[in-house]
This record gives C-alpha cells, structure tokens and sequence, in this order.
C-alpha cells in the first residue's frame, strides 16, 4: 500500500481541532448561549447543526400572584431536587392587545408580526439555594421569564477556550497514537495485495457507523433520564456499574449532581469526544478498523459515553466500560487498542470536567423558559441525603430544567450537483407535469392555457407495474408522432444532445435541459424541474429519473430508452423492430406489444410468453442466421386500438369491448371535441393558432359545465363560471401558482425560492406557514401560523426523524428506502418487511400482533 491511500493525518487532526470553529465564529448572533440560527460543526465528511427555534410561539406563562409576588424555583428535572443557583433572570411583562406593541419582522408577504410585550423588564437573583421568593411584580400579570439573560464575551471566550484546550489535548494524543501504534501497523499493508480492497471494506463501514453515531446523537435524551433518575432505571444501571458506584450516583451530593447534569447537558462537549472517536477511528488500519466497526453498535456506544459522563460528572472510576471491549473485539491488538482510547476518554472527562462546567453553567443554562401555570400549587422538594430536609413550598411555579429533546444534531453532507433550468413545453412554455398542473374543467392548464387530457388505456401488471397512458398537449400539435399531431405516450422519450448540453423530451412533451455527465459530474440534478441524470453502470448508458409518487429510473443507451428500473433492480425490458418501438416486457413473462400501420400506432396488445411452442424443426440459432422470426410471444387480448383519418389525426380509441372514445380537430390538429363512448361530450373554443392555442372557452353537451378564460400577459387568468362566479390564477415564470382567488374572494398567497420550492404561503385569513430545506433540497422544517412547528432529519435522502414539540418520530429504512422500522412518541415500534421484489410481507405491530402478505409473481396480492 502506498502512502496515497493513508490517512491524511495532519488533515484529520486539524479537523478535530476546528471541529466547533463555526459554533465560535457565531458568537455574534448569541443571545445568551442559543444561536440565533441554524448553524453547522464540522468534523471531517460529518457534521453536526445547532437549531434554535425562534419562530415557536410562547404560550405559557408565569402568573403573579395577587400579593405581588412570585415564587420561582430553578432547578434539575431529576429524581431528587438539584438546585440550579446563582441565575440571573429577567422577567418580561406580557400582553397581546396593547397598542404600543414593537415590530420585530416582516413576513413574505409584508405581514407584519409583534412582539407581546408590555412594561418594564423586572431582573432578579436566584441565589445557590435554587429558590427565589419575588416581591414587587404586579398582581395577575403574565410574564415571560429567561434565564442569564445576559453573558459577557469574557464569558463566551472562557467557554470556547475551555472546548479548544480539550480538543488540543485530544489530538496530541491522537499524534502520539499515531506515530506509536498505528503508523507501523499500516506499514504491515504496504506489500499487501489485497490492500485496495480492505480499504474499500474499512471506508464502507466508516460509512455504516456513521449512520449508528446520528441514530445514537438522538440517543442523548434517554441517556441524559437514564442518569438524572438512577432508582427507575437501577436494572439499566446495575448492569453497567458495580454496587459501590451505584450507591456513589444514587447517593451523590446536590453539587456533584449539578456537575454531572451539566455534562449530560453539553453537546458541544460530548459532539468533542465523538468527533475525537471518530478521528480515532480513521486513523486505524484497514482491517482493525472494520473489525471494531462492524461490532461497535448503539448500545455499546451508549455505554462507553456514560461511562464518560459519570466519570467526569462524580470522580467515578467508571471502568465497566472495558468489560465491554472484550465482548466486541475478536483481536487482542484491537482489543488493546480501543481500552486505550476508552482510557483517554474516562481520564481527560475526570481531569476536566469540574473546571469546565463551572465555565460553561452560564452559557449552558440561558433559555427562554416559557412557565406553565398549570403546576403553580404545592411544590415538594426531595433532597439528596445530606443536603438537608425535604421541603413543601405552596402556590409556587417551578422551573425544572431536563433534556426534553436534543438541541444539536448530526446531518449528512451531501454534495448536490444542482442545474436549475425550468422543463418547457413545445410552445418554449415553462410547463410542469401535468398532474402537477393547476387546471380546470377538462383538463385546461391554468398557466399556458392549453390543453392537458391525459388517458390510460392499458396496464402492464407485475412487481413494476407499467401503464400505457397517452396525453394530448394543444402546444405539440406541430410535433408528429406514432399517435398522431399534439398526442404522447408513457414510451415517447427522447434524448438528444444540443450544443453542451442534454435535451430530455419526456412522454408528456416536456423538455429538460442537463448539462451532460462525466466522470467527474456523475449525477447532476435539476431542482427547477424536480429531475436528474447520472452516469448508469454500463459503458455509454445515461439515467434519467422524475420525482413523483413512485420512483422510476429511465435506462437510455445511444440516446434510445431501453429500460425502466425502480430501486429494487425490478426492470421491465424496451425492444425495437424496424427502428420503432416494439414490446416492453418483465421478466415474468408478460409484456405490451405495440401493432402499427403504416406509420401509425394502430393497436397494443397484452401478451405473454407461451413456452409450449417449441420449434423443433431447427435451433433459435438457425432461424437466426436466416432471418426468420420465431415468436413465442402470444397475445392474450387487445388493449386498445386506435383510428385516424386520412390527415393523420387520431380520431378514435377502442377498448376490449370495442366501445370507442372520439375525437375532432381543426385543421392545425387544435382539439375541438371529445365524445365519450356513452355520449358525453366535450367541446373547446381557442384564442391563437397552433401551438399558440390557448382556450377561452370550454363547455359541455349535458349542461354541468361551462367556463370562460379571460388571459393576460402577465401570467394571469380569470375563470368565469356559469354560476356568474369567478376564480382568478396567476402563476409565475416558473409555472408555480403564486395566487388564487376563489369565487367567495378569499385569496391564497404562495412564494417560492430560486429552486422553485414552496417557502412560504398565506392562507385567505392572513395566517402564513413557512417551509425550510437544507442543501439537498430537502424540507426541514413546516411552520405553521400557530402550532408547534414539525422539523425532519434525514439520511441518504429519506426522512429519519420527525419532531413536532417534544413529540419525535424515528424511522429506519432498507437501502431501497422504504421503512423497516417505526418509534412512535411513545416508544411504540412496528417493523416491517419486504420482499426482494420490494413487497411488503409481514407488518408487526407494538402489541405483537402482525399481518402478513403474500404476493404472486405478477405482484398481485394473494393472502
């Protein structure tokens, strides 16, 4: 093995070292300790954010009592009273209809929102003792109360300088490990021929414990109630500690508990020790580095960071931790070396952590703490033995700070190779698929105008179920095809190249642009047109994939479509006769054929593969060399059969039972009638010729329906119903609707960001809800007017967590993406299983009951 493929050392211990550089360069924006915005640490090709929720609306308060007083305790949420002393506080008056409100932002729309505020602000002291008996406030006033409202940038420098004098330990250490065990070690592969491929092994593990270090980053809460409530979860505990040390915990005095919370508390701190882990980890040879990976899951992990808590927290000699080692270690080498790693860990937490949190408390513990009323009454205050009696204090609100949810977490970074460009219409129309197309009536597209009739005629069945559906769009009326002027079908994909770039004319006659890939642009997106393309694994084969619904992956070799694929490998197969598409077919046997006539789609029919037809007389290969077609595809029924007249318009569809849909157009194949089979029809009066068509007026022959179209320049139409009602649409130049006005005048409002996604929309009442998204594109965050907002986490581009207030729901999902693993709120799991195929076969539930599914070959459901 080269040096090549070593670690970068230098890199990675820089890395480690400025693992928290964008937490301090963000000192600015503090309000005390929270930032003011979602901010992100790096540590190496992971990173960690920092969210505080500004938007979240206060809706509980403290209540003065009518002597003017109000009694406020601050202290731990755990089994015992542990006083959170010497807090400043700031108490702020509240009320949400005086006039002399203060402006604080303008929303997308030019809302304007207020802050409730009303009266002078109130600081006071809560001492040691935790409790504060307030006199002076006004009587049934609310307030909103906030702790250390005020940290001084000696303070701030003071908590940074703490972490960095950490970090600078840690990776001396690591030097030193590197240039003592580990550099020898990977000496050892230099000759190694199978080196490149132990590499491969190691990165793809690093990659797998990657995802266990986010799942165990949401583990903090259970980690941080486990210790803070040591009698409830005493089973847990005992397996981990020994008597004496439990005793210890159980046992420990109000301050070192104070300690040992504000260290379960400090994320900062401990994303310092996993970032520290996870150097440690690269820098391990190949092979010692897969092993220990592949036997480090979350359970241990979570051992291993009490362990570091509890050490530094009370002094423990935490050292259960090493009776774990073994059990996941099969080498005495790797053995050696992660007790090592767990030493450091256990002696720098016990060295530094007492000075620290002394350092930290005031930063630590800043908050706006918004006070629920609801548990003013009697307050009993259980004390730690030796710190005096338990205490009951009457008509008293309590402020108890826990860890109700993590205030950190860990993202996966990921590098989008993004190319914005709108998909157009024939008419060079920004145009969005047609089901996600604001129209009207038949349908009429509410942007351009045209016309957007979109119809199934035919289904391939099987685990990737295709259907053949045909769509008339008035703006490719000058685009000829096997159906017909202005018409497509679910196989009309072309792909051409135009100058530097790809043209992709999909099967709705949209086209999109990408710039076109190579080895070192493999995958290249178009967020404007919720599109991509990306390199396939076969020499000269291009991919092209549409988000929607379901995913399907479009196979193009030579710029010609030759396959469909979905995540699970599932493919149905694309053949040409004569230069013409021909069949597309499944591997179990069952595929559309397509009949023409002259240059006609005249017929499609459903087949299957008849085995029984066997050629006996000579081999495949004979027939072959003299080209002779055996068939043995034999066609079960016909789907759907298609007429035109002599202009080359399509004017007629008939299914299996022969009953005909019709169709009438003028002379430059603008659609000017449709009849149903039964009699119902459909007729269209147009404004501009061509492709240039837009209607303005589109009615019906039973009386149900009858609309006029009233179009600006300006991406405005205005509906005008039978009724004397009207709607007006205007859309931007992107075809995203930005404004709808319904007949009884309320108004909808929506904006949009360069990437044409949603960021804000107002409903008729003057409410907003606000959307975020990160990098990839993916939403963060919904935010409602009024309620808590719901924010997502995500891994591999699928959502992994959604928390909505304290609420959080976990998901673990297959690599195909579909969910294998469900928490609910409330601990509730339910699994579930897939076919290879990608099936759902069995659903268990919480409560261990399960449903279980069995599906056939042509992935149709059969018990």
């Amino acid at each position: 093995m080269t040096d090549s493929i070593q670690p970068d050392v230098p890199t990675l211990l820089l890395q480690l070292r400025d693992c928290l550089a964008d937490y301090r360069l963000q000192t600015s924006k503090w309000y005390g300790g929270m930032l003011a915005a979602e901010q992100k640490f790096s540590a190496g090709d992971s990173a960690i954010t920092r969210s505080i929720e500004t938007k979240a609306a206060v809706t509980r308060y403290a209540l003065c009592k009518k002597d003017g007083t109000l009694t406020l305790i601050h202290a731990f949420e755990s089994a015992h009273f542990v006083p959170i002393g010497n807090t400043p506080v700031r108490l702020t008056p509240i009320s949400s209809s005086r006039p002399n409100s203060k402006i604080v932002r303008e929303d997308y729309f030019g809302h304007i929102s207020k802050v409730e505020t009303y009266g002078e602000d109130i600081n006071t002291f809560i001492d040691d003792s935790g409790i504060k008996l307030l006199e002076g406030c006004k009587p049934d006033q609310r307030y909103r109360v906030t702790f250390y409202p005020k940290t001084t940038p000696q303070q701030i420098d003071a908590y940074f300088d703490s972490y960095q004098g950490l970090l600078n330990e840690l990776g001396d250490w690591l030097s030193q490990q590197w240039n003592s065990e580990f550099q020898p070690l990977w000496h050892a592969y230099d000759n190694a021929s199978n080196a490149e491929q132990l590499l491969l092994h190691a990165q793809s593990a690093l990659k797998g414990f990657g995802d266990t270090l986010i799942g165990l980053w949401d583990s903090l809460i259970s980690v941080f109630k486990l210790i803070t409530h040591p009698k409830e979860n005493f089973e847990k505990l005992s397996k981990l500690l020994s008597q004496q040390q439990l005793a210890d915990l159980i046992n420990a005095s109000a301050q070192s508990l104070q300690t040992l919370y504000l260290i379960a508390s400090d994320e900062p701190l401990l994303w310092a020790y996993f970032s520290t882990f996870q150097a440690w980890l690269q820098l391990l040879p190949p092979l010692l580095c897969t092993e220990l990976v592949a036997r480090l899951g979350s359970e241990v992990l979570i051992d291993i960071l009490i362990g570091v808590i509890l050490t530094g927290g009370l002094g423990l000699a935490v050292k259960y931790t090493a009776k774990a080692v073994e059990k996941i270690t099969v080498t005495a080498k790797a053995t050696h070396l992660l007790d090592s790693f767990i030493d450091l860990l256990l002696r720098t937490s016990k060295a530094r952590s007492t000075q620290h949190t002394q350092i930290s408390k005031p930063i630590l513990l800043h908050a706006d703490a918004p006070l629920n009323t609801g548990t003013k009454g009697k307050v009993d205050l259980t004390r730690q033995p030796g710190d005096g009696p338990d205490q009951s204090l009457l008509d008293t609100t309590l402020m108890v700070r826990g860890k109700p949810q993590t205030y950190t977490k860990i993202v996966q970074v990921q590098h989008v190779d993004d190319a914005p460009a709108q998909s157009k219409n024939l008419n060079d129309q920004p145009a969005e698929p047609a089901d996600k197309t604001c129209t009207q009536g038949c349908p009429v597209s509410m942007v351009t105008g045209e016309e957007l009739l979109t119809l199934t005629d035919a289904v391939l069945d099987g685990v990737l179920p295709f259907e053949w559906t045909r769509l008339y769009r008035t703006s490719a009326v000058e685009n000829p095809s096997s159906l017909g002027f202005g018409w497509s079908h679910s196989l009309n994909h072309r792909l051409q190249e135009d100058g530097n770039e790809l043209l992709w004319t999909d099967h709705e006659n949209r086209q999109t642009r990408f710039p076109i890939p190579t080895a070192q642009r493999p995958a290249i997106t178009n967020s404007l047109a919720r599109a991509a393309i990306y390199l396939g694994e076969k020499d000269g084969e291009l991919v092209l994939a549409q988000a929607g619904k379901t995913q399907r992956f479009y196979h193009f070799k030579h710029f010609k479509l030759t396959a469909i694929s979905d995540a699970y490998g599932n493919r149905l197969t694309i053949t040409y006769r004569d230069g013409r598409l021909h069949r597309i077919e499944n591997k179990f046997e069952r595929a559309l054929m397509l009949r023409y006539h002259n240059d006609r789609l005249c017929a499609v029919d459903y087949q299957y593969y008849d085995h029984s037809r066997e050629f006996i007389e000579r081999s495949d290969e004979h027939y072959a060399r003299h080209r002779v077609r055996l068939e043995r595809w034999t066609t079960l029924h016909t789907a759907v059969t298609y007429t035109y007249n002599d202009a080359g318009q399509l004017i007629g569809a008939a299914n299996p039972l022969q009953e005909t849909e019709h169709y009438r157009y003028d002379a430059d194949h603008v659609i000017q009638e449709r009849q149903l089979a039964g009699g119902a029809t459909f007729y269209w009066e147009w404004q501009h010729r061509g492709k240039q068509a837009r209607c303005i007026r589109h009615w019906n022959n039973f009386g149900q329906m009858h609309a006029r179209y009233e179009w600006d320049d300006a991406g405005t139409v205005t509906v005008h119903h039978q009724d004397g009602s009207r709607q007006i649409y205007e859309h931007d130049s992107n075809a995203r609707l930005v404004s709808q006005t319904d007949p009884d005048g309320a108004n909808h409002q929506k904006t949009y960001d360069e990437q044409g996604r949603l960021i804000a929309e107002k409903d008729p009442l003057g409410a907003v809800t606000e959307y975020q998204y990160n990098e990839s594109g993916h939403l963060t965050a919904l935010i409602p007017p009024e309620d808590e907002p719901t924010y997502y986490s995500y891994l591999d581009g699928h959502v992994r967590k959604i928390r909505r207030g304290m609420a959080q729901w976990y998901y673990e999902r297959n690599a195909q993406g579909d969910i294998t693993r469900q928490t609910d709120p409330d601990g509730h799991i339910t699994r579930y299983t897939y076919s290879p195929q990608g099936k759902i076969t069995l659903i268990q539930h919480p409560d261990d009951s399960y449903h279980q599914l069995t599906w056939n070959t042509h992935g149709q459901l059969t018990g």
